[in-house]
């Protein structure tokens, strides 16, 4: 999926125009894209089209209407009447933030998404996941760092062996997640919550709900918070496994 955005914030009108002609050139390359969504809170949230367009065009863009110099359908759309059922998308995501823009990342139907941000702010968590390209001065955005060697073990043996279609729902799956936090959080220096979830999602293939899950349970802990489940001792051994895969690793390496 591409990841899009414009590093803006506010009343930017000229973004949204700016964000639907690259839509459609995107939509042109790609012949299987049958929509343009733009995504919108509510249908209160419409004011920058109905500047841009006026009263009626609004109107015509809530039903779905074709644009002069674009051959793709742009529709408006809400949080609450988009799924992932209809056709093949491109989604224009207007003043969302990323925990709006992570429920878009796991539709199989879009196939693109522009970020245009209210507060810039709002959406550092999903632009650090992503690390997307910024279509006004066609730079990318630097991701989140990668955590350290021991953590990434950590994750790719979590991955490994739990049931990736249900991410940490099931209690054995919950069980171990809790338990390799436990022993990270103890023993390693630093866990940070958005750099494991980022490295969950664009190296390992989490989908985002899954790993904002691992990432809740890393923030509650490094808010001196606590949560139930986890195996509570020989966590120095599971860690004690990861360092010695790093160390072998790097001699590998060399």
């Amino acid at each position: 999926m591409g990841k899009y955005f414009i590093d803006t914030e506010g009343n930017d009108d000229q973004a949204y125009l700016e964000a639907m002609r690259f839509a459609c050139k995107l939509a042109d390359d790609d012949s299987e894209v049958k929509r343009i969504v733009i995504l919108v809170h509510t249908k209160n949230n419409t004011g920058w089209f109905e500047r841009l367009l006026g009263h009626e065009g609004v109107k015509r863009l809530l039903a779905g209407t074709k644009i002069s110099g674009c051959a793709t359908l742009f529709k408006i759309e809400t949080m609450k009447t988009f799924d992932d059922y209809s056709s093949v998308n491109i989604v224009i995501a207007c003043a969302l933030d990323s925990q709006d823009l992570y429920k878009i990342d796991d539709f199989l139907t879009v196939r693109s998404i522009i970020a245009i941000p209210w507060l810039r702010e709002r959406v550092a968590e999903w632009i650090g996941t992503w690390g997307p390209l910024d279509i006004r001065n066609q730079k990318v955005v630097p991701a989140f760092e990668a955590p350290s060697c021991v953590v990434q073990r950590a994750m790719r043996s979590l991955t490994s062996t739990i049931n990736m279609s249900t991410g940490i729902s099931h209690p054995s799956d919950n069980e171990r997640a809790k338990t390799f936090i436990l022993a990270l959080h103890k023993y390693e220096a630093k866990l940070d919550a958005n750099q494991v979830a980022g490295f969950l999602i664009r190296e390992l293939g989490w989908a985002t709900d899954a790993a904002q899950e691992i990432a809740k349970l890393i923030a509650t802990l490094n808010e001196g918070k606590f949560f139930k489940g986890g195996e509570r001792t020989g966590l120095q051994h599971h860690y004690k496994r990861w360092k010695e895969e790093c160390q072998r690793g790097v001699a590998d390496d060399e």
